[in-house]
């Protein structure tokens, strides 16, 4: 994975801050060398399974909230 220090196009299009990843090696090497890009470290699954547990509390939340003011509005 790749994160772009500036916007640029070509080849590989990338906004400033945009990360993704560039299959290509020798586009890489090309863009690294240039200072286009830096390489940045993958979320780890543990940071995933994180987010995706504040996800579901999230929604449960909001799932409690509109079946209260559904009650409410029902009186």
């Amino acid at each position: 994975m790749y994160k772009a220090l500036k916007s640029f196009s070509g080849l590989v299009n990338m906004t400033k801050n945009e990360i993704k990843e560039i299959k290509d090696e020798v586009i890489a090497k090309d863009l690294l060398k240039a200072g286009y890009i830096e390489k940045v470290k993958e979320e780890s699954k543990t940071v995933k399974e994180d987010i995706e547990k504040v996800v579901e509390k999230v929604e449960e939340k909001v799932i409690e909230a509109k079946k209260k003011i559904s009650k409410k509005a029902k009186k």
